[in-house]
């Protein structure tokens, strides 16, 4: 998927969706994206989740340099994702820092059924 496509996808995601909806992790480094700092985004309403660029380090690089990074986010491209578990997924699939810097704490479903 080009660069391009990723956007409007995200655009088309995220167009009648609340901000506070976007779910969007601390960053970390993986080497989907070379090392670049990243995070994940997920629309849990949706069902879809996408790698972003840590936005604040952009400003010191040429534009040919971001576009190597944001190929490598459209690369990753736009994933199913529902729920915490399936982030957490995700995040395990990016590698260790990723999922250590930015798992999301599940429910334990035998304290919800009353401690069976």
């Amino acid at each position: 998927m080009t660069i391009d496509e990723f956007e409007k996808r995200i655009k088309a995601i995220t167009a009648d969706t609340d901000f506070s909806d976007i779910h969007t992790s601390p960053d970390f480094q993986c080497d989907q994206t070379g090392g670049f700092p990243t995070s994940l985004c997920a629309c849990f309403e949706k069902g879809k989740a996408w790698l972003e660029l840590n936005e604040n380090l952009l400003m010191d690089r040429d534009e040919m340099e971001l576009d190597y990074y944001r190929q490598l986010c459209a690369d990753f491209g736009i994933r199913d994702c529902a729920d915490a578990g399936q982030f957490n997924t995700l995040l395990q699939n990016l590698g260790e820092d990723a999922y250590n810097s930015a798992y999301i704490p599940e429910e334990d479903e035998s304290l919800e059924m009353g401690g069976m």
